[in-house]
């Protein structure tokens, strides 16, 4: 329970610090037609684990979100600055089999809100799409948005599995949302998962690019 309670307070603490610092950065969110003004609905949107500061940012004006922690105590670091940013969370893992975490994401997509969860969380391996939000698309027919994130100043916590990335203060925070698509009933989920990896890859090194442009 002590251990709990200290995981809650580095969460809170990491909120705190997120918050203040995302108040310093220019935020900019794109698409293949320009700038985004607002915030798809009712989409479930994916990109890497080591881009989640980007994520809180980016959807600060989307009034129905939600997002995916891990059920273990290192989740408290994920799941307290989430809820404080408005998001309502929801405990379990990003696979295929978290019966939990599929059944409270299927349950609120269904109430209008936009899903958030990083696809090769909550502990790798680093870059490689895991199922869970495929199948979620394929059994909801709501569209998977992915998007990629730049910063144009950022620090890397090496120590971390996913090599965690923070916009460093008055830095510039670029998003980019690939095209929204539905897994079909038919579809390999293996297959797509290829493809998902790929688009976020593309999507990451575009968000780079603009990020960096004056």
């Amino acid at each position: 329970m002590e251990e709990k309670k200290r995981y809650k307070m580095m969460g809170k603490l990491i909120y705190y610090i997120l918050k203040v610092l995302l108040k310093t950065c220019k935020i900019e969110r794109v698409d293949k037609n320009g700038i985004v003004e607002k915030f798809p609905e009712n989409h479930i949107c994916v990109f890497w684990h080591n881009k989640l500061a980007g994520g809180a940012g980016v959807t600060k004006d989307l009034e129905k979100k939600a997002a995916l922690a891990s059920p273990s105590k290192d989740g408290e670091l994920i799941s307290v600055p989430l809820e404080k940013f408005g998001y309502k969370v929801v405990r379990g893992s990003s696979g295929s089999k978290s019966v939990r975490g599929l059944l409270g994401m299927m349950k609120l997509l269904k109430q209008g809100y936009t899903l958030g969860t990083p696809v090769d969380g909550p502990k790798g391996p680093v870059y490689k799409v895991k199922l869970g939000m495929l199948y979620l698309s394929q059994k909801s027919g709501k569209p998977i948005l992915p998007m990629g994130f730049g910063y144009e100043k950022a620090w890397c916590l090496k120590k971390t599995w996913d090599k965690l990335v923070f916009p460093k203060p008055f830095s510039k925070i670029v998003c980019c949302f690939g095209e929204a698509f539905v897994v079909g009933k038919e579809e390999n989920l293996d297959e797509v998962a290829t493809k998902v990896e790929a688009i976020l890859n593309r999507l990451d090194k575009k968000a780079k690019s603009l990020s960096l442009k004056k």
